[in-house]
């Protein structure tokens, strides 16, 4: 097993971002657990904090440009993933120091309203991570891991904006078929735990403690 922590960028697309804008990226940061059940296979708990915003500095349409909407929202996020190598990662019979990795998972996020705050939904939000990235040992104690993750939400009032909400001229401002997203990247270094085994078990000698009781 390994724990450790990173530090990265998180950013949002939705209703106010079609697409990822570099200059919207917000720092954050990630604390690791990681089980690796087999030199393919490893089991991961996530905790990621950082901040995601949006606006209409650069409208892509006229009604964009009327709405002038931003925000700004707190991002906690704790998640299960599970891992995926595509080497043989820590195997000791074909040893790869290195390996790309898919993963897949469940998380709960909280939204921390700094700007605006909405009361219309619930702060707390299941999302579903998904991404990858590459796995280098630096040393057999020392892991570094570079991971780019998406992160898929179930509601479109990520950035307070959805069908109907407001109105130009009978035009809706935003589109509740597009569900919001944000993603984090990032690179993290994490400490290995070894369970070093025995390699001769312990079998007592019964003739020397027969003749200490028979004494």
């Amino acid at each position: 097993m390994e724990f450790g922590g990173g530090i990265g960028g998180m950013h949002y697309t939705g209703d106010l971002n079609a697409y990822p804008r570099l200059e919207k990226t917000r720092l954050s940061g990630n604390l690791v657990y990681r089980l690796n059940l087999s030199e393919i296979v490893s089991f991961k708990f996530g905790l990621t904090a950082g901040n995601i915003v949006g606006n209409d500095e650069n409208p892509r349409d006229a009604l964009a440009e009327e709405r002038q909407h931003s925000f700004n929202h707190r991002i906690i996020e704790f998640s299960s993933t599970f891992e995926y190598h595509f080497l043989s990662y820590r195997s000791d019979k074909n040893r790869s120091k290195w390996s790309p990795f898919i993963f897949l998972g469940f998380g709960l996020t909280q939204i921390g309203n700094t700007s605006p705050t909405y009361e219309d939904y619930s702060k707390i939000q299941p999302v579903i991570p998904m991404g990858g990235g590459v796995k280098y040992e630096l040393t057999k104690r020392l892991t570094l891991t570079g991971e780019m993750g998406a992160r898929k939400t179930f509601f479109d009032y990520l950035d307070g904006v959805s069908d109907g909400d407001q109105r130009i001229k009978n035009f809706r401002y935003g589109n509740p078929n597009d569900k919001d997203w944000y993603f984090y990247t990032g690179v993290s270094l994490t400490y290995v735990l070894y369970k070093i085994p025995c390699p001769f078990p312990y079998v007592p000698n019964r003739s020397i403690l027969n003749r200490i009781r028979s004494y």
